[in-house]
C-alpha cells in the first residue's frame, strides 16, 4: 500500500518503520525546514512486540520524505498522528490534497468528530489510536511499539444509511488487514469517539501523579502517589459519564471503578513494565505541553458539566510546572 504519514514525530516514525517492514511504500510529510534533518534517516533504539515477540531493534531507518503532496500523488492511505489539539489545524490541508486516499486519524480526540465531517465524507476515514511511544533526541528514536492497535469505523455506532455503514466497515477491515500483515493486532471499538474520550480521561491521573512527584519513573515506584492518582481517576470517570460514555464497557477505565487498594497494586505491576516505561517516560520528556493540554481539557469539561473535581484541581500547580520538569 502507498502510505503518507502526515508528520514525522515519534508515533508516525515508529509505524512508518513497522509498515515499511511489511512491504508498504511509506513516505513522511515534513515541513520544508525539517527535510535536511532526514537526509541520513533516524537511528532506532526501540522495543518491538510485533508478531507477539519481544525484539530489540537498533539500526537506521531512512524513509522517503516529502514536503508537499497533492491529489494526483496516488496515496492509498494518509495516516495523521499529531498532538490531539492540532488535528483541527492540519485537517483542511489533508482534505484538500487527499484525493481518493483513505485517512486514518491516529491520535487522541477530545473535541468529538463533527469537525472532521466538515472536511471529509464519513466514508473516507477510519479512527484509530496507537499503542506505542517514546522520544526523539539527538537523532535517536528511543521508544516502543506494542503488539496491538485500537481501531474503529467512522460511524461510531450511530444510525447511518446501510451503504454508508458497509463502506465504513470495508474501510476499517482494509486498515485492520494492513496492521495484521505488519504483526500488529487490531482491537476493535464499536464507538471510537467514546473510546477516545475514555482513554484520554484514563491518562490524566498518571499525568497529574507524575507531575506531582516530578517524573513518571518516581511515580511508578510510589504506591502512595499511585493511590492518590487513582482517586483523581474516579473524578475523571464521572466527567466522561457526563459526556454519555458507558464507562462499564471501556477497559481503560476499569481500574478506576475498582477499590483503590486493589487498583494501586495492579497499576504498579503494569506501569513498571519495560514497554510502559519506555512509552510513558519518553512522552513526558518529549511532549509535556501535550500532556498539560490533556489535563486542562479534561478539567475544563468537568467544570462545563458541573462535575466536582477537588482532587484533580489539587494537581494543577504541579501540572503547570511540567515543562520545567522536562527540561531538568
Amino acid at each position: 500500500m502507498k502510505i503518507l504519514f502526515f508528520g514525522a514525530g515519534v508515533i508516525n516514525t515508529l509505524y512508518a518503520w513497522a509498515l515499511s517492514e511489511a512491504g508498504n511504500d511509506v513516505s513522511l510529510y515534513v515541513r520544508a525546514e525539517k527535510e535536511t534533518a532526514w537526509e541520513n534517516g533516524i537511528k532506532l533504539d526501540i522495543l518491538s512486540e510485533r508478531f507477539g515477540r519481544k525484539k530489540y531493534v537498533k539500526g537506521v531507518f531512512k524513509p522517503k520524505v516529502v514536503t508537499a503532496f497533492q491529489p494526483t500523488d496516488g496515496y492509498e492511505l494518509i495516516i495523521e498522528s499529531v498532538k490531539h489539539y492540532q488535528t483541527k489545524e492540519i485537517l483542511p490541508l489533508i482534505a484538500k490534497n487527499a484525493g481518493n486516499a483513505l485517512v486514518l486519524f491516529f491520535n487522541n480526540n477530545w473535541d468529538g468528530l463533527a469537525f472532521i465531517k466538515q472536511h471529509l465524507p464519513i466514508t473516507q476515514y477510519v479512527l484509530g489510536m496507537p499503542r506505542a511511544g517514546g522520544s526523539i533526541k539527538d537523532g535517536v528514536l528511543d521508544g516502543a511499539i506494542t503488539k496491538d492497535v485500537m481501531l474503529g469505523n467512522s460511524i461510531c455506532g450511530k444510525a447511518a444509511p446501510e451503504n454508508v455503514i458497509r463502506i465504513a466497515n470495508e474501510n476499517l477491515q482494509k486498515i485492520a488487514k494492513m496492521f495484521e500483515e505488519a504483526g500488529i493486532k487490531p482491537i476493535f471499538q464499536e464507538n471510537m469517539e467514546h473510546w477516545y474520550w475514555a482513554h484520554l480521561a484514563s491518562t490524566v491521573p498518571w499525568i497529574a501523579g507524575s507531575a506531582k512527584v516530578r517524573g513518571f519513573l518516581p511515580f511508578a515506584k510510589n504506591r502512595k502517589a499511585i493511590s492518590e492518582a487513582l482517586k483523581a481517576g474516579k473524578e475523571c470517570v464521572e466527567i466522561v459519564k457526563a459526556r454519555g460514555v458507558d464507562v462499564t464497557r471501556v477497559q481503560d477505565l476499569q481500574l478506576f471503578l475498582a477499590p483503590v487498594w486493589f487498583s494501586a497494586f495492579m497499576t504498579q505491576l503494569f506501569i513498571g513494565g519495560e514497554v510502559s516505561m519506555k512509552i510513558s517516560t519518553g512522552h513526558g520528556a518529549y511532549a509535556p505541553a501535550e500532556l498539560q493540554k490533556i489535563y486542562y481539557d479534561l478539567v475544563a469539561t468537568g467544570k462545563q458539566f458541573s462535575v466536582p473535581t477537588p482532587i484533580l484541581d489539587s494537581y494543577k500547580t504541579y501540572v503547570d510546572d511540567m515543562s520545567k520538569i522536562a527540561n531538568e
